[in-house]
């Protein structure tokens, strides 16, 4: 503090910052990164724990098995779908959840597909949901069992065994008196369209896209709930989702509970399918790979946005869910139907017994593990170092700014006044050595940047175009479905093809607007401005959005920035031509459309392809898909993933796109 308050002291620390900003600058983001992976080490973790006691896990002993044959509810099922193979067997739901005695209720909602994929038609679906009322409370808190009903058409894989599991818990838990808080059966429709019309029903939640009826019967306060995607036999291990929109994450004292309960009925639990380290291994190079591996699944599905289940849908509602899903075997699997039940019921009389809504632990985490976790103390600190990198690189440009403001207003007086005072050896000698200090600096910055800034035009008034310029590019690309859909109907064309070669054209323009904007003489046709005070703005702009945006979704702050961060350091107007075109390369490689679609090529991995070039072409197709459902789930669920992509990355990418041909048109 005492060197900071030094006047002196305070321009000695500022003109060593920005002497070495790009060194500091390369070390901030290297540092960053490689101690943000480093954290999968256990050693840089922590081990999970229960912050709410009440919970009380695994305490009491299960006493939950099947009265009658899982068998015969399988065999019931598959006859019910041969009446009607696309929907719901809702009727026979219905009649076998009235019949254990419990409040039944079928809601009816309607789907109408927004940039007219189903042009102005309604799309029905139904709802089944039954609600078994505590005996020792007034119906004010409640718990949801949930399972999505998959036609046997459906790409996915079945989930009769979770149907059955839960038929066989409601039979169950009728007779045990203890529940002080009621426990709702759902099954729904149309994936995660369904479950969004019960829940916009639930909390009386009015959609102009799903429109969900009224539903007959409530109950209290949804406390958390437990979505269950089970086949019906050979169950080799559950795989526990707990991504949500938007990135959002359940309380981690509900992820704790089910990996307990999980391990205690010896049931195999794991996180994205891999599974944990062994506890002897933990702390060796391979043990730090797998751990490093599973922790990026997690954040590759996080930064997706999207919910890796139909629990992810709860979160926005403040209720903690998750997802366990049932991997099947092609043999004989070790987990039967008993366990699964065992393992819910555990689960549910462990959260009979809370006194509040989930509000301890964490809603902020890494997951390297099943029983290992990142908190966002630890996570953040690495972030803000890689982030650091920005501002280093920005507080440079903008002391540069302000030394050359204060030089020409020096210079300007000077002028003006005519100086014939005489002064002290002293103070000469101080004047000449400030004046050799930016003498030495603007030559640093000018040999960093590559370019003469002598004739460079300055002033806010110099960037307004492009900036203009790169915000009607983002307008549009967000307006852009809805015109392209409407464009598309005339035409006959594909809705899907439409947008998305609507977009290819879009993007292919704003490549273009720096020639739009360029000056337009006989003398000079060249694109100039103030590109010290754009790239300074810019790097101020990155750091503000992907440091709210680490306050969401962690992950997908990550990956933006460690594809963002060097490319926005590096780039600048230069005379050189390799350098000119390898920064447009690489400004090509980090553009929106090349990120979509390598996340697209990352995601394909899993299919089935012959060669490369096969997995570039299904890349393509889903790059395709992937880019008209993100507009759709924008419209029913509310994902912000297409709104940050045109609000904030596209410009971000125009600006810095801008900066590459400054001087260079």
């Amino acid at each position: 503090m005492g060197l900071l308050s030094n006047p002196k002291s305070r321009q000695k620390i500022i003109g060593a910052v920005t002497k070495y900003n790009n060194i500091l600058s390369a070390a901030c983001y290297i540092v960053g990164v490689i101690w943000f992976i480093a954290l999968a080490y256990p050693p840089l973790n922590a081990k999970t724990y229960f912050s709410e006691n009440a919970l009380l896990p695994g305490v009491v002993e299960s006493g939950f098995y099947f009265e009658d044959s899982p068998d015969g509810y399988i065999t019931e099922i598959k006859e019910e779908l041969k009446k009607d193979r696309r929907n719901v067997p809702r009727d026979w739901l219905f009649e076998k959840f009235r019949d254990l005695g419990l409040d039944t209720y079928i809601q009816n909602y309607t789907v109408k597909y927004p940039l007219q994929i189903v042009r102005g038609q309604l799309v029905p679906g139904q709802n089944v949901y039954a609600i078994l009322r505590a005996r020792r409370a007034a119906s004010t808190e409640a718990v949801v069992l949930s399972v999505p009903f998959r036609a046997k058409s459906s790409d996915l894989s079945q989930t009769y065994g979770g149907i059955v599991v839960m038929l066989g818990l409601a039979k169950y838990f009728m007779r045990q008196p203890y529940w002080s808080k009621d426990i709702i059966f759902l099954v729904t429709d149309h994936e995660q369209i369904g479950m969004q019309a019960w829940l916009d029903g639930y909390h009386q939640v009015e959609s102009e896209y799903i429109r969900s009826g009224e539903l007959p019967g409530r109950s209290g306060q949804i406390q958390a709930a437990i979505n269950l995607e089970v086949p019906d036999s050979n169950i080799k291990y559950f795989n526990v989702k707990i991504e949500g929109l938007n990135g959002q994450l359940p309380n981690l004292d509900l992820v704790n509970l089910v990996v307990r309960l999980c391990h205690k009925n010896n049931v195999e639990v794991m996180l994205h399918n891999s599974r944990d380290a062994p506890q002897w291994e933990a702390e060796t190079v391979t043990g730090f790979q797998q751990s490093a591996k599973i922790m990026l699944k997690m954040m590759w599905a996080q930064a997706s946005g999207l919910p890796s289940g139909n629990h992810g849908l709860f979160h926005r509602y403040h209720i903690e869910a998750v997802t366990l899903e049932g991997i099947r075997r092609r043999k004989t699997g070790r987990i039967s139907l008993d366990a699964t039940g065992r393992v819910v019921e555990g689960i549910f009389r462990s959260l009979n017994n809370l006194l509040e809504r989930f509000h301890q632990s964490f809603f902020f985490y890494i997951l390297p593990g099943t029983e290992r976790y990142v908190s966002i103390g630890l996570y953040m600190i690495p972030f803000g170092i890689i982030c650091a990198s920005c501002l280093v690189k920005a507080v440079a440009l903008w002391v540069h700014l302000s030394q050359e403001e204060n030089s020409k207003s020096e210079k300007s007086d000077g002028e003006k006044e005519g100086k014939t005072e005489s002064v002290d050896d002293g103070e000469k000698n101080e004047d000449a050595g400030e004046k050799l200090d930016k003498a030495s600096l603007n030559k640093l910055v000018e040999e960093d940047l590559d370019f003469d800034l002598e004739d460079r035009p300055v002033g806010v008034t110099t960037i307004l175009p492009l900036l203009l310029s790169s915000f009607i590019m983002a307008l549009l690309c967000y307006t852009g479905p809805d015109i392209l859909s409407n464009m598309a109907v005339p035409f006959k064309m594909n809705i899907e093809d439409g947008i998305f070669f609507g977009f290819l054209a879009l993007f292919t323009a704003s490549m273009l607007f720096p020639r739009m904007v360029a000056r337009r003489t006989a003398e000079d046709k060249r694109l100039l401005f103030d590109w010290v005070l754009l790239k300074a703005v810019t790097l101020i702009f990155q750091s503000l959005v992907l440091f709210s945006l680490a306050l969401m979704n962690i992950s997908l702050a990550f990956f933006l920035a460690v594809l963002f961060v060097p490319a926005s350091i590096i780039v600048h107007p230069s005379k050189r031509w390799y350098s000119r075109w390898g920064q447009k390369l690489l400004l090509l490689l980090i553009s929106p459309l090349s990120i979509l679609y390598t996340a697209a090529v990352i995601s394909s991995l899993n299919s089935e392809y012959r060669n490369i070039l096969e997995l570039l072409y299904i890349s393509w197709n889903n790059l395709s898909q992937g880019l008209l459902l993100s507009m759709v789930d924008k419209y029913f669920f509310g994902s912000w993933l297409f709104t940050l992509f045109s609000f904030a990355i596209l410009p971000n990418w125009l600006t810095l796109w801008g900066i590459s041909f400054c001087e260079a048109v």
